[in-house]
């Protein structure tokens, strides 16, 4: 499944990688026909928030709906125009193989958005499902929209992972057990999934009304869980190698690999390097891309909301950088910080040397990513970014110039980056293709790429998304294939 290729692994440093410039063109086409109802998610006006191949089966799919359903999508055999040229649009069938629609939340930033093949999918058959959920169900409501009131103040808010099981036939599944349901608190925000190439399973979690250094709490992190071993009282174990697996306080959730994020709902492996990338959301100045790395505090804590790098009381948006803050002073009293001997008390001041950077930073607003008199070197000037989201690095033909790069873009432009570990400038290299049955130019709100799925060919896809509660609902969704001629 994790395509290891080479014996080893190599972790790429600026000095190692030397940047090119890359040709554009990079655009977005059909791999399956969208033009029919009963198979193009668009016409039939099904919200798709991720997809996956199944594992030693190519070309054949599970989609995920954001308002709680799993299809098959697989090439339709009983038609004599399936077998077509490599690149055309192929026959395909779809299949709705669950429905858990009756009991996920639905809504801006409330829904499922999570999937995941088990590392040993060949022997267990398991596949995973990520969403959000009311706690109590007699508090749902069976229209599309939670409303703001159960949203920022219901306590039985949920993040909730299932494990299904898939048949062999690829066909049906099986609902199987919950492996983990922790509270969300309230607030909005979203978690994502993804294995790393250790076999672990790794998840951000995000609740807006909570603080990121607070080590009881789950929410606003990023954890770390082996879902092949069990520990007692849990349908899963905790990886000792986790930074805080040895901690004496029995309140410190040791699942915790890294905190100090607001809401990095956007996760990407890449399985040659090793490396795992977050797509981080900021609130009013900043986007980030984070390599995920053991024990880091990426400097949100309960808010930041309107800092532009400098003091803040409450936590740092966006890259920090000495030039302008030599030293942040904090309020608390934080429980048991993480990284820390004790809770901070008023005044406590710290350095950017206590936080881990976005290794590449973009700005909501203006025309350039600006710290002060200092350029951020991270960012592409101009170029603005909201909700941003990260693909896999392009592993598919190694004599191809973006190999190695991975595409980024976000729910409210059009455009794609490709940016590479070790080297400091994105590139703009194309964007997402206009007009035809949908139009995808500046669709706005929360709508937009969610989800770059990974074939076992290299190839990478585009899962669109249309929120229930943001504007144009249901208007336009599908799933796309990245192209380029190269």
């Amino acid at each position: 499944m994790f395509r290891l290729v080479l014996a080893g692994s190599l972790i790429f440093t600026a000095a190692s990688v030397r940047a090119q410039i890359l040709p554009t063109g990079v655009t977005t086409v059909p791999f399956y026909d969208t033009s029919r109802a009963g198979l193009s998610f668009y016409k039939d006006r099904l919200s798709t928030s991720g997809m996956w191949e199944v594992p030693g089966k190519p070309k054949h799919f599970i989609v995920l709906g954001y308002f709680g359903y799993l299809w098959t999508l697989y090439p339709d055999t009983t038609r004599p125009d399936t077998v077509m040229p490599y690149g055309s649009i192929k026959r395909y069938a779809r299949t709705q193989i669950a429905d858990f629609s009756n009991w996920v939340m639905k809504g801006w930033e409330q829904g499922s958005l999570g999937g995941a093949f088990d590392p040993n999918f060949s022997q267990n058959r398991y596949f995973y499902v990520l969403y959000e959920k009311y706690g109590n169900p007699a508090e749902y409501h069976f229209g599309q929209n939670p409303s703001g009131a159960d949203v920022t103040t219901n306590p039985n808010h949920l993040t909730v992972l299932d494990r299904y099981i898939l048949s062999a036939d690829y066909r049906s599944v099986s609902r199987d057990t919950v492996m983990l349901s922790i509270n969300h608190s309230h607030g909005f925000g979203v978690s994502n999934m993804v294995f790393g190439r250790d076999g672990n399973l790794y998840l951000s979690t995000s609740s807006y009304d909570t603080n990121s250094w607070d080590s009881t709490s789950f929410m606003r992190k990023f954890l770390r869980i082996d879902v092949s071993r069990r520990d007692p009282g849990k349908m899963y174990a905790v990886p000792p190698g986790n930074p805080w697996f040895n901690v004496t306080n029995p309140n410190v959730k040791k699942e915790v690999y890294a905190f100090g994020i607001r809401n990095a709902w956007s996760l990407a492996a890449d399985y040659l390097t090793g490396s795992l990338w977050a797509g981080e959301v900021g609130e009013n100045e900043w986007e980030e891309v984070n390599l995920v790395l053991p024990g880091r505090n990426y400097g949100w804590a309960d808010g930041g909301g309107l800092s532009t790098t400098t003091t803040d009381g409450s936590g740092i948006q966006g890259p920090c950088s000495d030039n302008t803050a030599s030293g942040i002073a904090f309020r608390g009293s934080y429980r048991t910080p993480y990284s820390y001997t004790g809770p901070f008390s008023f005044g406590q001041t710290m350095t950017c040397a206590n936080f881990t950077n976005g290794t590449w930073n973009f700005r909501h607003t203006g025309t350039n990513a600006v710290l002060g008199a200092t350029t951020i070197p991270t960012s592409l000037p101009g170029t603005l970014m909201n909700c941003i989201a990260v693909s896999p690095a392009f592993r598919g033909n190694p004599a191809s110039p973006f190999y190695g790069y991975h595409f980024i873009t976000d729910v409210q432009r059009n455009y794609f980056l490709a940016v590479k570990e070790g080297v400091a400038a994105p590139q703009n290299v194309g964007q997402l293709a206009t007009g035809g049955p949908i139009t995808v130019n500046n669709p706005g709100g929360h709508d937009g790429v969610v989800h770059f799925p990974e074939d076992a060919y290299g190839n990478l896809y585009v899962v669109l998304l249309s929120s229930a509660s943001s504007g144009g609902a249901l208007n336009w969704h599908d799933i796309y294939r990245l192209s380029h001629p190269q």
